[in-house]
Parts: C-alpha cells; structure tokens; sequence
C-alpha cells in the first residue's frame, strides 16, 4: 500500500470573547474671563491596543471642546485633551492571541468653578474583541486504496491587525456677513466596511456643526450643519474575498483644522479632518477534514481532537430613529432660538439574542446650544443642555444561535431639535446599528491515521448485506472493505439511508 496520508498544519482563531470595562477620568481646563459654559462636547480615540504577554494594553485621548461665553459677552472656544490608560486581563487567552477595542464615551459631567476653572468628567466605556491564536492539523489523502469521507470545516485565521491614520478634506460656504467662525463640532458615522480588491474599503460620512458670529451689532452667534460622505481604502497584503474585515475608525478632533477665506464677498470654509482606522481582518478558509476513513487493503486506525475555532456567523445594519422630549428645568426661562446642536455619541448598554434577534438597547448623548429669556430680569442669554435619548429595538439576523457572541457599535447619521413650547424641545434623532456575531464552535479534526495489518481480502462471490436504519452506504461499504462507488452500481434501486431495514447484495469478480 502507499505511504499515509498527508498531515498538513494551519493557523487558526479560536476561543473569542469579549471584555467590557469602564473606566471615569478626570479632566480640567481653565477658561480665562469665563461668564457662563454653554457647551462642553468630549470625543474618546483609542489609539492603541496591544498585547503584553496575557494582558491587553489600551492607550488614547479624550479630546474636549469647550464653547463659553466671557465677561465680556463674547464667545470663544477652548480644546482640551487628557491622555488615558488601562491595563486588562485577557483572561483565559493563554498564548498568543490577537485583538481589537473601541471605547465610547459613557457620560460626561462639566461645573464651572469661582475660580473659572471646569472640571469634566468623563466615563468611558472600553469593548474589547479577543481571539485565542492557536493551530489546526487537517489530514489529505488521494490515495485510490485509501478512502475518506470529507467533512467541510470552515476556519477563521488572523490576516493582519494594525491601525492607519488619514486625512480627509471638506469645504462648506457659509454664505455671508460672517465675522468669524468659532469652531466646528463632528461626529463620524461609520456606514460600512468591505473587502474590494485585495483592500479594506470604509464607507463613512461626517456630520458637521461649524459655529460662527454674524457681522452684526450684536455677533450673533449662529450655526450650520452639513454632511459630507467619504470612502477610504486600506491596502492589506493578501486580502481577499474571503476574508471579513472589522473596524473602528475614531475621529481625531484635535487635529481638525478650520481655514477661512472671503471668496466674492461669502466666508469658504475648509475643513481637515484627521482619522484613524483601528482594523482586524479574519479570513475564512474552507478546508476538508476527515470524518470518517477506511481502507480496502489494510486496517486502520484514526487518531481524532477536538478543535475550538471561531466561525463568523454575519453582520447587519439597522437604522432607528429615536426621539424624546426634553422639558427646562428653569421655570423662569424660556426657549426663544436654537443656535446649534450636536449628537456626541451612542453608547449601546446591551447586546442579548432574543429568538432569531438580536435586543438593542442603547442611549444617544446630544448637546444643545440655545438662546434663553428670563422673565425675571427680562435679558437674553446663552445656554447649553446635554440631552439623553434612550432607545430599544430589536434587529433581526439570520442563523444567530443563542450562545453566539454578539458585538454591536452605533453612530448618529442625523439630529433634529425643534421648539414645542416656550420651554420644551422635541429632538428626533437617526442612528446606525452595526451587529456582527461569531461563533465558538467545537469540530472533530483528525490528527493522524495509523495504517495497520493487511485484510485478508473475502473470497466470497456473494456478499448480502442488512442494512440498519439510518446507516449509509459509506457505513456498508466500510464494513465489507470495498468500494463505495462500485457498491451503489450494484444497488441502485435502493436508497440509503432509509427508514427500514434494507437488504444490500455485492457480487465480487474472484479471479
């Protein structure tokens, strides 16, 4: 007989789960002169995530932008960072392992002291995606004396996981009699991820609130709001069709840049945006195992394990739009304009299966900059709210199993804040869910065949065969040592398997 067959290794993802942590930190800035806070918006960049020995390393930078008004009446805006740290435990990971995080801000609080100096707190929400890296052996056979039956088994492997910054660039003309612009709030909506050409392509788009004064007696402060859509490619060697790329792309606020010019008597606005691409890409390789072997001429004997490996079951989008009703607090003040408004973020609070679905529950932060009248002291004024949007839904995904391992993300694509009565405000918001779900799965692999005595070939003319309910012919075939195929010719007016009992007839050729 021919040599065994072959034992081929590959490298393989198994054992994922995820880490959830959250962490409070503490920021101050001082603002000089600093009359009345009307805005404070925080955007958390994780900037890297690393693996040391069994512990995850999580580096990044809450980016703060404050919008006040002086003593003076004017408004101004002040950036703020503070750097943040953490260190986790990945647990069971023993070994090598890969991975990726994202964080999202949780809360943010903000006071102003007597001495001008805001305190912010902010809590962040950490969600990290771990990948044990281990190997699977897989066994190949063509020898025509040796026959196996194949078993698909699909395999996640890690291709590459980096980071990647870029740039991008918008223009906006904000008309005219503008004085000056303040500042310009974003907040990234990440619509899509795919893999073309060998590349990761994101899908993305930007909502922008530029903050401007008019060129009036007063510098009134107003706003505009626009989108603007993008695509950028990531170029990863060896990508292909079967691999499934994961992201976060996090917009780094403190490198955006606002350059104006008068062009024929309007302000043009441009705007530089710098981003950065955390990414993961799993490949998914379809490979035969064997499940069953056996041999004509000789006896043998499998040596099997059993294998944990990651299996992407699928991702799904879902837009929702979400609202709520906000009433003043103040009963002495009254709403008169809306400037301008923002949806930081959306935090989503929980991910559970629930009968082919997935349940969504979730917040969205807003912050809105208003123009208030006091009755009392019949002035007008500035002034800011951060709003909460909770919401709940239900996304629905096809093959999700109850023990899957569900990772969610959202992002705000609009926001819409309009006056109901002198002191309340209807806001309506739309935001994108991303669901993808993997699987921990359990497969028989075999790890080497062990090729025995020779069989003392039956010297029968006649073999009949009563076939046991629910056996196949590669069951009938294995325990009278001949060849499937020939085996099914000889009884193709019987079906195997079958419900009853059948009788199976083999005529041998004997020399």
């Amino acid at each position: 007989m021919a040599n065994k067959p072959n034992i081929n290794t590959i490298d393989a993802l198994s054992g994922m789960n995820v880490i959830k942590k959250q962490k409070q930190i503490e920021c101050s800035s001082l603002a000089t002169n600093s009359k009345n806070v009307l805005s404070v918006t925080a955007s958390p960049v994780l900037e890297k995530c690393d693996r040391e020995g069994k512990f995850i390393k999580l580096e990044g930078v809450v980016y703060i932008k404050i919008l006040y008004e002086d003593n003076d009446g004017a408004n101004c805006v002040i950036d703020n960072k503070c750097s943040f740290a953490e260190i986790i435990d990945a647990g069971d990971n023993a070994g090598e392992f890969c991975c990726l995080g994202q964080v999202n801000l949780c809360d943010l609080e903000f006071s102003l002291s007597s001495t001008d100096e805001i305190k912010i707190n902010a809590v962040l929400n950490f969600e990290i995606c771990v990948f044990k890296q281990n190997q699977a052996k897989l066994v190949e056979c063509d020898n025509e004396d040796f026959f196996v039956l194949p078993s698909e088994v699909r395999i996640s492997t890690c291709l590459a996981n980096g980071r990647e910054n870029f740039v991008q660039s918008y223009e906006v003309d904000l008309g005219k009699n503008v004085a000056r612009v303040l500042d310009c709030y974003a907040v990234l909506n990440q619509k899509g991820i795919s893999v073309e050409n060998g590349s990761i392509v994101l899908d993305c788009s930007v909502n922008n609130t530029i903050i401007y004064e008019m060129s009036d007696e007063n510098l009134t402060l107003s706003s505009i709001c626009n989108t603007f859509d993008f695509k950028q490619t990531i170029n990863v060697e060896d990508c292909n069709i079967d691999c499934r790329a994961m992201s976060k792309v996090n917009l780094l606020t403190d490198k955006l840049q606002v350059i104006c010019e008068e062009v024929e008597g309007n302000m043009l606005a441009r705007i530089d945006y710098q981003f950065l691409a955390q990414y993961l890409v799993l490949m998914e390789k379809s490979v035969n195992s064997v499940l069953d072997a056996y041999s004509t001429t000789n006896e043998i004997e499998l040596q099997k394990y059993e294998q944990g490996v990651v299996h992407y079951v699928g991702q799904v989008y879902s837009n929702e739009k979400i609202d709520t009703n906000l009433v003043l607090d103040n009963e002495n003040k009254t709403i008169e304009k809306i400037f301008t408004y923002t949806c930081n973020s959306v935090d989503l609070t929980k991910l559970i299966y629930d009968n082919d679905n997935v349940l969504v529950e979730g917040v969205a932060y807003c912050n809105i900059v208003y123009e208030n009248f006091d009755r009392e002291t019949q002035l007008k004024g500035n002034a800011s709210i951060v709003a909460e949007i909770p919401f709940s839904t239900k996304v629905h995904m096809e093959g999700l199993h109850e023990n899957d391992i569900i990772l969610g993300k959202a992002s705000p694509t609009s926001l819409d804040v309009r006056i109901k009565r002198s002191q309340e405000l209807d806001i309506i918001a739309e935001v994108k869910i991303e669901i993808d779900a993997v699987r921990n799965s359990q497969i028989d692999l075999v790890e080497d065949i062990e090729i025995g005595e020779p069989k003392v070939a039956s010297d029968c003319a006649l073999s009949i065969y009563l076939v046991e309910k629910g056996k196949t012919y590669w069951d009938v075939a294995k325990q009278l040592s001949i060849d499937v195929e020939e085996l099914q010719k000889q009884n193709i007016e019987v079906a195997l398997p079958s419900e009853n009992n059948e009788k199976i007839v083999y005529y041998r050729q004997l020399v």
